[in-house]
């Protein structure tokens, strides 16, 4: 096919010219004494460059020819890639305020919810543990059921604990304790270097004497549950286990109590397609109906096939006529596969009418284990390095991204998994249909090679590491020179490395190289400063780093270093953001830097920019498109020294920790369109506040960890005008006086761990934007003055109120602060309930400089 042959030629001349770059540049770098050399081997290298150009030029030339013999049948061709590019790209338009969807559940599913919250509270034992199976069909929405069931109000007042983790087609009990721990109390390092032995013990003691929910998703063997039931005790107060499955076998096995997850009638595929499909302008045509239920009889009553073709659909603008090619593509499917249409096939057309640009991005999701939870920071990281995107003008690459993710979001390829605090995307996940179809398409154009137990190692474009060991030595390859590697992805979590060394040829084009989750012990893999294309470079190490030679990397985009261990501290080399192509600097927040000798045209995001007592005044010019700054800073500084700030005029969001400092000054001007603001250990007096409330452009404040002190807030005249999120974390003030006029437009409020705050003022129910309040890990008295707003605002139902106990419930026995209080904290080693006696200051202290918060 024509399009095989132009990616052919694509990908070679890729490879060919990356080659002879890469022998430019390693002969302009050679360290050798004589000068003449260097030239020489300059000069060929220069030579061997011009005539590979030469070649690429005439392979391109001869598949121009092979297009314009071919063009009348192209421009009469209805493929569904022509179509894709053609039709449904340049009608469909999405405007930003439709880019992200809100979630909503599944036509149907309200009732299905109900029973099973049922099953969960009222028709169980009340002193017993029990466990409840769902069982369906992969795709009919048992997931989005649990997910209804998990957050719904009545479950969460009646549950102290509630705790999910994904099980898998290959479980991994280690990642499943840690995950169902996460949900309980904040991991640290330390807990998640532990033994699964440790692990275990520690979730159940986390349980004991708590009336807690587990939801175990997408099992697929009893070996999981005889693995790790011994971590849920029967605490005799009605805790439960629910468990999704598709398989019959699992449920009999583990529970008497099953709930089939029913298929959706025609009728509800058909609404949830025109609801996607119209919204709420309805269509004008009988022909849109006659297609649309058609498209619900082929869905079979799943509610995933509903949803893609409904996501399919939403892209054409209302095209009857590209209506009728789907139509006509399901058709040809069925004759062709000699049975009725269904999941698999509706989910081969959706990928069939992507436009081509979105294909590749679509495909890589492929490169994740089944059911990840994948970061969408790191994600659109991980598409700008692999150099597919099309530059648009405006626009930076990163935004290029997001709105390629934007839009496979909308299709309902990819689902929103996690938010932030704030609504913006933090984690998406794909459904493992949709996975498996990634899979078999990745395969099929032989651009991704899955590496495990049971795959062996295949020379392609992507390579997915997902095995318990180091697969990349010269000997897996047999010394093939073959150098179409461009990407090593390692998910083996847990696994510890001592040493490997990365200098084969079949490498010398790599230009992703992700081992975060590898816990490396000797610094840097020998080879890598080498690898001079790399654009995206991610480790966790420990050991010396200091010499590495970060400046042969000149292509490097994106760097992520960290230690894997708790305490042990990296020392690198201080002449990193010397690199002039970074976009993304992610370093641990002790690592000292130097600023740039030259500006940096390019840098988008710093984590951490260490800041020290010793340090002059920094010069942030040198930053000028910098979006996200983290600012560590250790010592007393010099008074002004982070001045320099006005100047970062990009900058959305900034984090300011301190440690070992008396007393912290804020700077007199921030950058003027920040967003964003979280303060921590920064010790700053109540009164100073107003100068963060005069931020212009400031949508979103976090304090964490005694951000600001002093007993009383007291707000005055000051106004956080365009403020929609509040967090307070772990803050030790008694009072907050504050007025709906403060906060004219605050969306949302959590509060975690404010245990000496009485009250949330009460005028706060006259904020009408007001939509939530948060409250995790407080005492009844302000849990019941949330509450006496939701009261005060339940005639209009604006806002929604959410409370999350972590355990904290001992009352103060009077209105003073008592020196000493019985605190009770879930995880408390070596007690069964968790009690101490601490003083409570102390405590929130102590927990708080221990990274718990």
């Amino acid at each position: 096919m024509l399009d095989t042959e132009i990616q052919d030629v694509a990908t070679k001349a890729e490879g060919q010219i990356g080659s002879k770059l890469r022998l430019l540049y390693l002969a302009a770098n050679a360290n050798s004494n004589a000068k003449g050399g260097d030239e020489c081997l300059v000069e060929e290298a220069c030579q061997q460059l011009y005539q590979t150009m030469q070649q690429v030029l005439k392979d391109i030339k001869a598949v121009e020819v092979r297009i314009l013999m071919l063009k009348p049948n192209l421009l009469s061709s209805s493929t569904n890639d022509f179509q894709g590019d053609n039709i449904m790209v340049g009608v469909y338009s999405p405007s930003p305020s439709d880019l992200i969807p809100e979630d909503t559940p599944i036509i149907g599913l309200d009732p299905e919810a109900w029973e099973v919250v049922k099953m969960l509270i009222y028709k169980g034992s009340p002193l017993k543990r029990e466990v409840i199976a769902m069982c369906g069909l992969g795709g009919i929405g048992k997931t989005t059921l649990a997910k209804m069931v998990y957050e719904h109000r009545e479950v969460r007042h009646y549950f102290h604990i509630r705790a999910w983790t994904v099980v898998s087609r290959e479980h991994n009990v280690k990642e499943m304790l840690i995950h169902l721990l996460d949900c309980i109390l904040p991991v640290t390092t330390e807990i998640s270097n532990k033994d699964e032995v440790e692990l275990a013990e520690q979730l159940r003691k986390s349980l004991v004497g708590k009336r807690y929910l587990i939801v175990l998703d997408d099992m697929w063997t009893v070996k999981a549950w005889d693995v790790i039931q011994l971590c849920f005790p029967n605490n005799f107060n009605g805790s439960r286990i629910l468990i999704t499955t598709r398989l019959r076998e699992v449920c009999t096995y583990l529970s008497e109590q099953i709930f089939d997850v029913r298929s959706l009638s025609t009728e509800e595929c058909w609404q949830i397609i025109k609801r996607k499909a119209f919204g709420n302008r309805g269509y004008t045509s009988v022909s849109y109906e006659s297609y649309g239920r058609s498209f619900s009889r082929q869905c079979k009553g799943i509610p995933l096939a509903a949803v893609l073709i409904a996501g399919l659909l939403a892209t054409t603008n209302n095209s009857l006529e590209i209506w009728g090619n789907i139509s006509e593509t399901l058709h040809r499917k069925k004759v062709i596969n000699y049975k009725d249409v269904g999941l698999e096939a509706i989910t081969s057309v959706c990928y069939d009418f992507l436009p081509n640009h979105l294909k590749a991005c679509f495909l890589y999701f492929g490169i994740f284990p089944e059911d990840s939870s994948i970061p969408f920071t790191k994600l659109i990281n991980l598409l700008v390095a692999e150099g597919f995107l099309k530059p648009e003008r405006n626009r930076s690459l990163e935004e290029v991204a997001k709105s390629y993710l934007y839009d496979l979001i909308n299709r309902n390829l990819v689902q929103i998994n996690k938010r932030s605090v704030d609504g913006k995307i933090k984690r998406c996940i794909i459904h493992d249909k949709v996975h498996e179809m990634c899979l078999r398409e990745a395969k099929k154009k032989n651009i991704m090679s899955l590496l495990n137990e049971k795959h062996a190692l295949e020379v392609c474009r992507w390579i997915s590491c997902q095995s318990s060991y180091w697969p990349i030595t010269q000997a897996s390859f047999e010394n093939h020179t073959f150098d179409g590697i461009r990407s090593i992805l390692y998910f083996g979590r847990y696994f510890y490395l001592s040493r490997c060394r990365l200098v084969y040829p079949f490498l010398k084009l790599l230009r992703v190289l992700d081992l975060s989750l590898l816990k490396y012990s000797h610094g840097m893999p020998s080879g890598i400063a080498d690898l001079i294309h790399l654009r995206y470079l991610a480790l966790s190490t420990i050991g010396s780093v200091y010499k590495f030679r970060f400046s042969k990397l000149q292509n490097l985009q994106t760097l992520i270093v960290s230690s894997w261990m708790g305490g042990c501290y990296l020392q690198l080399p201080s002449n990193i953001l010397d690199l002039l192509q970074l976009r993304h600097l992610h370093l641990e927040k002790r690592y000292s830097q130097c600023f740039p000798s030259l500006i940096q045209e390019n840098l988008q995001t710093l984590y951490w920019l260490k800041v020290a007592s010793s340090d002059q005044n920094k010069n942030f010019k040198m930053f000028p498109q910098l979006k996200e700054l983290g600012i560590y800073i250790e010592g007393e500084l010099v008074h002004g020294c982070l001045e320099s700030f006005v100047h970062l005029h990009l900058l959305e969001k900034l984090k300011v920790e301190i440690r070992w400092v008396e007393r912290f000054y804020l700077p007199t001007s921030f950058p003027p369109n920040l967003k964003q603001l979280t303060l921590r250990y920064t010790y700053v007096p109540w009164k100073e506040i107003h100068i963060v409330s005069k931020l212009p452009n400031l949508e979103t404040l976090k304090l964490k960890d005694f951000a600001f002190c002093g007993s009383k807030w007291e707000q005055t005249e000051m106004r956080f005008k365009i403020l929609k999120v509040l967090l307070i974390s772990c803050l030790d003030f008694t009072h907050w006086n504050a007025s709906a006029n403060h906060f004219p437009i605050l969306e949302k409020l959590v509060l975690k761990y404010c245990w000496e705050l009485k009250q949330v003022p009460i005028d706060f129910a006259n904020i009408k934007t007001l939509k939530s309040i948060v409250l995790e890990s407080c005492y009844s008295s302000l849990v019941n003055s949330a509450h006496d707003i939701e009261r005060r605002k339940w005639t209009n139902r604006r806002a929604f109120f959410v409370v999350n106990d972590l355990g904290t419930k001992v009352e103060l026995p009077n209105n003073d602060c008592s020196e000493e209080n019985s605190v009770e904290f879930p995880n408390n080693e070596g007690t069964e309930g968790g009690s101490v006696q601490l003083p409570e200051k102390k405590v929130l202290k102590s927990l708080s400089e221990e990274g718990k918060f």
